[in-house]
Parts: structure tokens; sequence; C-alpha cells
């Protein structure tokens, strides 16, 4: 029987975490200590997020579900979870997995998250945090065609027009974290290049400049 609860470990925090483990153990995958303070990062990144969902709350989470492990209620779970679970904690019990799981997210190393020269930002990072700049930035001209990227920026930018103040308020806020957390546009673009090749400081700033132009002109 899937029970409300059942949403936390197909498509909350928990699946996260067990994604993050389960892809740790394919060949050539980061190591989970990496990807979890990637995840502490981002989280950290939001106040709303870590308002929501402290770690103290995701540590507590797993020892329950360890607590559970084993009982008919565990069997119940949905069994993409449960499989999944059990690749994510190899030859370790799956109880156990779960408690070292929660000692790490309750110790304050988690916390402590690694500036972007020390732990490079991964493609699922990057997805999770920049999406919305991605799209656009993707779609902006390469050079390659005889066309003004500061009118397709506009163009682009206006598409969402008049219903601006959702999406677009939104990529100006991405836009300027990006530009903001560089010290210069080759680190910027050397982060992105691996995992984003379409997130470029020249793209960013030519989008920025047309939301900028758009609210100051249409709104």
């Amino acid at each position: 029987m899937t029970e409300s609860t059942d949403a936390v470990l197909t498509s909350g925090v928990l699946a996260r975490l067990v994604d993050l483990a389960v892809a740790s153990r394919n060949p050539g995958g980061a190591p989970l200590e990496d990807e979890l303070q990637r995840l502490s990062r981002l989280m950290q990144d939001s106040h709303a997020i870590a308002w929501v969902m402290p770690f103290d709350a995701v540590a507590s989470l797993l020892d329950a579900l360890a607590d559970e492990y084993g009982t008919e209620r565990f069997g119940d779970r949905p069994a993409v979870f449960r499989d999944r679970l059990a690749r994510a904690a190899g030859d370790e019990p799956v109880d156990a997995f779960l408690r070292s799981l929660a000692e790490l997210v309750r110790d304050p190393w988690f916390g402590d998250c690694p500036d972007y020269a020390e732990l490079p930002l991964s493609q699922w990072e990057a997805l999770a945090r920049f999406d919305v700049v991605n799209e656009f930035a993707s779609q902006l001209p390469t050079g390659e065609y005889d066309r003004d990227p500061e009118a397709e920026a506009r163009e682009l930018v206006a598409m969402d027009h008049p219903d601006c103040h959702g999406r677009i308020a939104g990529l100006a806020g991405q836009l300027q974290r990006v530009l903001y957390m560089f010290r210069s546009p080759a680190e910027l673009d050397a982060a992105f290049a691996p995992v984003m090749p379409s997130v470029t400081s020249a793209r960013l700033r030519l989008l920025l400049d047309a939301v900028h132009a758009h609210f100051a002109e249409q709104h």
C-alpha cells in the first residue's frame, strides 16, 4: 500500500541522497563525500530550502528509515526506492548505510562547503541551481551566423512578455548570482565549460543587459 509519505522517498530529499549514493558507485562516479557537499552547497544557497529542510531534519528522516528497515512497513515502501537504496548501500547492510549517511549529514563537515575552485560544479548541481540560465543561454547565437547577439538576447527575453515577473525575474536573479560567484570571467567560463558549455560570462552579461532593458522599457 502506498502511503502519503512515500513521496519523500521517490521525489524528495531522501530520493536525491540515494540517487547521489548510487551514482557515486558507478565507474568513474564522484566520491559520495563530494556529492554530499555539493548537495549541502545547493541547500545552503537558498534560505528557503534551508528553512524548510534543515540538515538535522534530513538526518532524522534517515534514522527513522533505518529504524523501519526490516519491518513490514518498510516492505510496503515503493519498490523503486527500496531497489535504489539497496544499490546505494552496496555490500553494507541497508540500515547501517542509512545511519552512516545520517552521521555524515549531521557532521559539521557536511555544512562547511568548499568553494568552486576546490570542489567544481557537477552537471547535476549546475542544472539544479541554474536551469533557467542554461535554457536561455543555450538559445543565444554562437557566432556561426551573422546575427546581432544583443538583438537576439532582447527578443529572447521579450518572449515571456507581459508575464515577465515570474520566469524572467527568476532569470535575472540566477544571472546575477552566477556572475557574482566568480572573481573573473575566465573563472566562470572554466567552471561551466564541462557542465553547461552554453553558459559563458559574455552570454550571461548579454542576457542580464537584455532583462534590465526590457523591464526599464516595458514595465
